[in-house]
């Protein structure tokens, strides 16, 4: 038994085993001694009648290897040898892809003969075929042949019964292939998108660099679909995998996009919400004591200048002593805005760090569940 070949989008399996027939025909009998000793004969297959044996699922046309020669022993058993390479339906269960085993059935049956003329039996037993399978399993590529299962099977059509043998083959598939080509390049991508939200690019780059790794992301996804079958009810965990990758690729750029408006508008009303979070008070209490300093700054000055004037005589008619409180306003004004543009900055760094571990929460989570998922 080897396994060719396996189309998961066509759920066909191709493989290549032996058939060995052996009956007895008691009209083909005779005595050793009564020629010269000759106790086996060797002739062509078509001199004697022979069991057409049909394979229950097979989809292409026959491709069974000539059988030219038969063997026949002087006590009436006929023995053949037949090659077949067949290509068989299977129902492929992809929901662990790649790290799947599968099932796939090979059901021989004679409908010509009823079980009243021939019956079909194994000569062998479950051991013994899973020993020789292994033995000359002729493929080392992608599927690892497991085990074989022999079910005797009988079928009832109308008033006639057939009997037939089936055999259940047990196939894993050796994922490492797409595990390099699939699953690897898209956790590097998203490592490489985790990255860039870490890094202190500017948020342009970011997003720049951002659509370049989904680009990649998308041409892995086309090779993906290039396997995975389109009628699949259970939707496999790697498409699932794919999907989520998307996705936290997808709320990395649009918390990129959110940073940077906030930064162009830093009086932006979630910003002065994000204010309201933190620390107000030790805010606060900074803001008063810039305010205090420059105040008194300014007190100190309107001292000086009013003593300097009542010791000059020309500096009684002097008007800028009024308008030292307009400038104090003034200077306060602004020194506020500064503060509140501060801790709008501030506030940006805050929600920066926010939104990252957040990500980063989630793509732990993720990829817990998806870990779980495909070791269950």
């Amino acid at each position: 038994m080897s396994i060719l070949s396996v189309t998961e989008k066509l759920q066909t399996v191709t493989v290549y085993f032996l058939v060995t027939m052996m009956w007895k025909d008691v009209f083909v009998t005779w005595n050793p001694q009564d020629f010269c000793n000759i106790s086996k004969l060797v002739l062509p297959v078509d001199t004697f009648w022979s069991p057409y044996i049909i394979i229950y699922e097979q989809v292409d046309e026959e491709k069974s290897l000539s059988r030219p020669f038969l063997s026949i022993t002087h006590n009436g058993i006929i023995k053949t040898t037949q090659q077949h390479q067949v290509t068989i339906t299977c129902n492929l269960k992809m929901h662990k892809f790649p790290f799947d085993t599968q099932t796939c059935s090979i059901s021989l049956f004679s409908f010509n003969h009823p079980e009243t003329d021939l019956t079909l039996r194994s000569n062998q037993t479950t051991d013994e075929v899973n020993k020789n399978s292994k033995l000359y399993h002729l493929t080392n590529g992608e599927w690892k042949f497991t085990n074989i299962n022999i079910i005797p099977a009988r079928v009832e059509d109308e008033e006639e019964v057939f009997t037939g043998i089936i055999y259940e083959i047990s196939m894993k598939r050796r994922p490492i292939l797409y595990v390099l080509n699939l699953i690897f390049p898209s956790c590097a991508l998203y490592l490489l998108d985790m990255t860039i939200l870490f890094s202190s690019s500017s948020y342009e780059d970011k997003i720049s660099f951002q659509l370049s790794l989904i680009i990649g992301e998308s041409v892995l996804a086309l090779i993906l679909k290039d396997i995975i079958p389109t009628s699949s009810d259970d939707p496999p965990i790697i498409v699932l995998f794919f999907i989520g990758v998307f996705v936290l690729m997808i709320m990395g750029i649009l918390e990129t996009c959110l940073l940077m408006q906030l930064k162009n508008k830093p009086l932006h009303p979630l910003l002065k919400a994000m204010k309201l979070l933190r620390c107000h008070k030790q805010a606060r209490t900074t803001s008063k004591i810039l305010l205090s300093k420059q105040e008194d700054s300014l007190t100190e000055t309107a001292m000086g200048q009013e003593e300097s004037r009542d010791s000059n005589p020309l500096g009684k008619g002097n008007t800028e002593l009024p308008m030292l409180p307009g400038r104090i306003n003034a200077e306060r004004q602004g020194i506020g805005t500064q503060a509140e543009l501060q801790e709008c900055e501030s506030a940006l760094l805050v929600l920066d760090k926010v939104l990252f571990c957040s990500h980063l929460l989630l793509s732990l989570l993720f990829s817990i569940i998806i870990t779980v998922q495909w070791s269950s």
